[in-house]
């Protein structure tokens, strides 16, 4: 890979970075929203609405995690000592 290649490849991993750290926040304050309509015992549309999209963040989580960390296990591949930033997903 050139050092283009790994510039871009870089790009990409801060881009993933910022996406997960996002969605991440997104993630809590839908936590603490369903945990509010359940201890107000919400209509359960409205909880079932929340609890839908909750895992839906989640999964989505999860996606960005594995595509991240395949992007970072190239990066250190291909790019040789560069180092980069630890990454904020779990390792898996």
């Amino acid at each position: 890979m050139a050092i283009k290649d790994c510039v871009n490849q870089r790009t990409l991993i801060e881009g993933l970075v910022a996406d997960y750290r996002s969605l991440d926040e997104t993630t809590t304050d839908t936590e603490k929203e369903l945990a509010a309509l359940q201890a107000e015992q919400a209509a359960p549309e409205a909880i079932a609405a929340v609890q839908e999209r909750l895992a839906a963040e989640r999964e989505r989580l999860g996606e960005i995690a594995v595509e991240g960390q395949a992007a970072v296990d190239e990066f250190h591949a291909v790019c040789g000592g560069e180092q980069l930033p630890p990454p904020p997903w779990p390792p898996r």
